[in-house]
């Protein structure tokens, strides 16, 4: 697999795109998190929007009154 995706890979290894180890492990923890929770799930999709909601920033009261 990182054969067939080695010409991207090696696109992004520049100075400006580096991130943080911490983050990813952060990041990697935080799903890890989430398919332990969303065991038993048959559901792909419904997993990806749980992780994607578990990174988006808490709504505050006034864009929960907005919404209403």
């Amino acid at each position: 697999m990182i054969d067939r995706h080695w010409d991207g890979i090696a696109s992004y290894c520049h100075p400006e795109n580096k991130v943080s180890l911490g983050l990813v492990e952060g990041l990697n923890n935080k799903i890890r998190v989430l398919q332990r929770r969303a065991y038993g799930y048959r559901d792909e999709d419904y997993l990806k929007l749980k992780i994607v909601g578990a990174f988006l920033p808490p709504l505050t009261r006034s864009a929960e009154r907005d919404s209403l």
